[in-house]
């Protein structure tokens, strides 16, 4: 299955969990394996496997031991600065504020 991105979060799970058994079994390694080499139990990779619910450390330490750790980088990508930035030598933002309402002129108690 190729995730688009309009799944429910179980039917994610279960295809992170098909794609990561499917690549643990092409290295033939077993789930014993994996697990030890992960840091994580036995378990944790049946789990996670099965598309069950997990701590983003666990996935990380999974992919990490399956090599697949740098494709993250595909997933979440990184923001730079835009040009207009850089010459303009502004600060990149670092959060965002909600627009503050336009002040307008007196008004009746029941106007809005």
């Amino acid at each position: 299955m190729k995730i688009k991105g309009n799944e429910n979060n179980k039917a994610i799970l279960l295809e992170i969990g098909q794609r990561i058994k499917d690549n643990r079994i092409a290295q033939e390694s077993t789930q014993h394996e994996l697990a030890l080499k992960s840091g994580v139990s036995d378990k944790t990779v049946a789990r996670i496997e099965a598309g069950d619910n997990t701590k983003i450390e666990n996935l990380l330490n999974i992919l990490r031991s399956l090599g697949y750790l740098s494709n993250m980088e595909l997933l979440i990508t990184e923001q730079s600065i835009s040009l207009e930035a850089m010459y303009k030598n502004t600060k990149t933002r670092s959060r965002v504020s909600n627009k503050k309402e336009q002040k307008r002129g007196w008004v009746w108690g029941d106007e809005k």
